[in-house]
């Protein structure tokens, strides 16, 4: 069997590999009428591609350029076009190295140590602290998200500590919790102020030229139309 693997590397993924094929074979071709007859055919073959820039000038030079860039300018032929010879494509691609780091603990992230590293070269121990206490909440959030269960802070502390080498220890007493409950209450606040603000519009709407509802004025005309149906009726008996 003759697999992908073990053939040569595509220098335009988007022709695919039977377009490579045919002009790796047209420049084994000695007739030099019959290789320009094959050259222009497979140019064919390549503007079906993008068919609505068939007849684009510049469509048409990008595909001569691909052309000759595809068999390493070995094809001769003549081009429409003015032929200028290209870096030749290195089909020895680096392969890009994907970053590898070891975690202690995976499911609280890079971004933990990365905020544990900094808290360790804080200077001052009170912001340090401080910051180390937003750590253990964002920590204490992140496993509830991965472990979909409820965690207390002595287990989050503990992980602290292991995390940071021993040089970040938050006291037993700490409340994580602390500062999510505080900024739900400000969120509750502004919803409240919210609400209250959206009342007090309605009402405003509500309200009509001389500061009667709408509402009254509309059972108004209502009822007034019902007094003229009952006295059109008397009226007919």
């Amino acid at each position: 069997m003759d697999y992908n693997t073990s053939r040569s590397t595509l220098i335009f993924k988007e022709y695919g590999r039977n377009i490579q094929e045919l002009i790796n074979d047209a420049v084994k071709i000695e007739r030099v009428e019959k290789r320009q007859q094959v050259a222009e055919y497979i140019i064919n073959l390549m503007s079906q591609m993008n068919p609505q820039f068939k007849n684009i000038e510049q469509f048409r030079q990008k595909l001569w350029d691909h052309l000759f860039k595809i068999s390493l300018y070995k094809l001769e032929v003549k081009s429409p076009y003015s032929i200028t010879e290209g870096d030749l494509i290195d089909l020895n691609h680096k392969r890009l190295e994907y970053p590898q780091s070891k975690l202690k603990f995976k499911h609280y992230g890079k971004n933990v140590e990365t905020l544990i590293s900094k808290a360790i070269e804080m200077e001052d121990p009170e912001k340090q602290k401080e910051f180390a206490k937003v750590i253990g909440n964002y920590m204490k959030m992140v496993y509830k998200n991965w472990n979909q269960e409820h965690v207390d802070d002595d287990t989050i502390i503990e992980d602290l500590r292991i995390l940071s080498g021993g040089k970040i220890i938050l006291a037993d007493d700490s409340n994580l919790d602390k500062l999510s409950r505080s900024n739900r209450n400000k969120s509750r606040s502004n919803n409240s102020n919210g609400r209250s603000s959206n009342n007090y519009s309605r009402n405003n709407n509500s309200k009509g030229k001389y500061g009667r509802s709408n509402n009254n004025n509309r059972n108004k005309g209502k009822n007034n139309k019902s007094n003229s149906s009952n006295y059109r009726k008397k009226k007919r008996f």
